[in-house]
């Protein structure tokens, strides 16, 4: 009797920490956050340059930046990654798109085409992320710094293989933000790619001009 009793005192506690483990006591992680670039709408210039059409090459990201969770600069020296917050897709391929897009709606351009677009183009657009992280080493801050590369093609090659630089530049852009969650972060982001889209802009201007007609035969 003593020993069938000590068996139902066993099965009562294991029951009881079993319904501890499946309810009160589970611990619970945080979600994941994603996050994706917007930039404000842009003021279109007057008129496209007359046969300018741009190629905007896949965006090359330096190997600390190019994964999707979000970068931290702690100090001089050590950076964080942080799993729960990251882009919705790498951010190469999100910048990719997002720059293709508002090289369209600048209007500079007639016509703007990803790498796998078809089509001739007259100059073409490399870029890469040297820096994208937030900065906590002291007030935060989001940072971001992107060199672009403007390329003509030239009539010796069919391909564009021997396309010349005509200019290359490096913007970088600090904004301070007002803490250093992840959504202040990213706007932070987006505030900086303005910028730097908008200085790259008053560039093209100076840059982009009408192209023969009689080079756009492929």
């Amino acid at each position: 009797m003593r020993a069938r009793f000590l068996i139902l005192i066993s099965a009562a506690v294991f029951a009881a920490l079993g319904a501890a483990g499946c309810g009160g006591i589970t611990k619970k992680y945080p979600e994941r956050s994603y996050y994706m670039f917007e930039v404000p709408p842009v003021e279109k210039v007057a008129a496209p340059v007359k046969g300018a059409v741009a190629q905007v090459w896949k965006f090359n990201v330096s190997p600390g930046s190019d994964g999707k969770e979000f970068i931290y600069r702690v100090d001089d020296i050590s950076y964080e990654s942080d799993f729960y917050n990251q882009f919705f897709r790498p951010p190469g391929s999100l910048l990719t798109e997002m720059t293709i897009r508002w090289l369209a709606d600048t209007g500079i351009f007639e016509e703007v085409i990803s790498s796998l677009g078809q089509g001739f183009a007259s100059y073409y657009v490399q870029s890469n992320v040297v820096e994208l992280y937030g900065d906590y080493r002291g007030a935060p801050a989001a940072v971001m710094t992107i060199q672009f590369f403007l390329l003509e093609y030239t009539p010796e090659s069919e391909y564009g293989d021997s396309t010349g630089i005509i200019f290359n530049k490096t913007y970088s852009s600090s904004v301070p933000i007002p803490t250093a969650s992840a959504p202040d972060l990213m706007r932070g982001w987006n505030t900086a790619l303005g910028e730097i889209y908008g200085q790259f802009l008053e560039d093209l201007k100076l840059y982009v001009k009408p192209f023969p007609e009689t080079a756009a035969v492929n």
